[in-house]
């Protein structure tokens, strides 16, 4: 399957099918694929976003609309689950598998999408129907592998090794430390763990590229995401912001690095520039209620 950019009235499709026109959150995205698009070599390529519905936009599949459009692509959005979320998570309606699969598959093949960016991937039988619908797509696949809530709210409902499939299937996976840790089973505190555990994942577990986030390590004022490939791996070093980390920053970051293989970056300038990206959105947080969130639209 080749990649191509597509015209606007393709590429911002409506709401997949009508089979869950009743559910919660089943028409938000038409509205949000349409914002005001920021000039730049990227606008009009399609990137399909695959997760949950976080609804109040912190993170989740309305982070990584507002993250694919501010970068100047044109998002496509599949929903894996909604959520009911506040002070904590109350609630998780996972959407049926097939309707994911279909979905999906009924993405790649009209759109010819630049990249895939997947989040929440609900449970293994969810996790199985998005391997089957990329099929022989050859497009960058990024994973977010989503196990929980930023406050803690499980979103991944078996044992955190049950996704090793899926994760298989990416170009690049992105865990957090935590994530990282309970992938592999080993202990993560420092960047010499960070980098175990990255080569472990790639090594033994046969995963291509795995980006493992530095935010909840300990390095003093200093945030270190490792990249490793089987060709090494490579430290991504950026100042710390002082205060709490806003909420998406993971959904964004995945996005942007999604945008940014899309656009012909190669695996490390996508992840550089990504990073730099985010790290101005996050020195410049907005408030929401009692959180704190990143900015709408960080242009590039």
């Amino acid at each position: 399957m080749t990649r191509q950019t597509l015209p606007p009235e393709v590429a911002s499709p409506e709401v997949e099918g009508s089979e869950d026109a009743s559910l919660p959150g089943a028409a938000y995205d038409s509205d949000l694929v349409r914002l005001p698009q920021i000039e730049s070599p990227l606008v009009d390529s399609v990137i399909v976003v695959v997760g949950g519905v976080d609804p109040g936009g912190g993170a989740g599949l309305l982070r990584d609309i507002t993250t694919v459009t501010a970068l100047g692509g044109r998002a496509h959005a599949v929903e894996t689950a909604w959520t009911e979320q506040g002070p904590g998570l109350h609630r998780v309606e996972p959407r049926a598998p097939e309707a994911v699969r279909a979905a999906l598959a009924e993405a790649l093949a009209a759109l010819c999408p630049a990249a895939v960016k997947i989040g929440m991937a609900v449970g293994p039988a969810t996790a199985a129907a998005l391997v089957e619908a990329l099929g022989d797509y050859a497009g960058p696949v990024v994973v977010d592998p989503v196990l929980a809530t930023s406050r803690g709210g499980a979103l991944w409902a078996e044992a955190p090794r049950e996704l090793l499939p899926l994760l298989r299937r990416a170009t690049l996976v992105t865990p957090n430390s935590v994530e990282a840790a309970a992938l592999t089973g080993r202990p993560l505190a420092t960047i010499e763990d960070a980098e175990a555990s990255g080569r472990w994942l790639v090594e033994a577990d046969q995963l291509p590229a795995v980006l493992i986030k530095g935010g909840h390590l300990g390095n003093g004022g200093t945030i270190v995401d490792l990249l490793v490939t089987a060709s090494g791996a490579e430290r991504f070093a950026r100042a710390r912001t002082p205060g709490p980390s806003p909420r998406g920053t993971g959904c964004a970051l995945a996005s942007a690095i999604a945008v940014k293989l899309g656009s012909g970056r190669s695996l490390p300038e996508a992840v550089g520039e990504a990073g730099d990206w985010l790290a101005r959105l996050i020195a410049n947080p907005v408030t929401v209620g009692d959180e704190r969130h990143l900015s709408p639209g960080g242009r590039r």
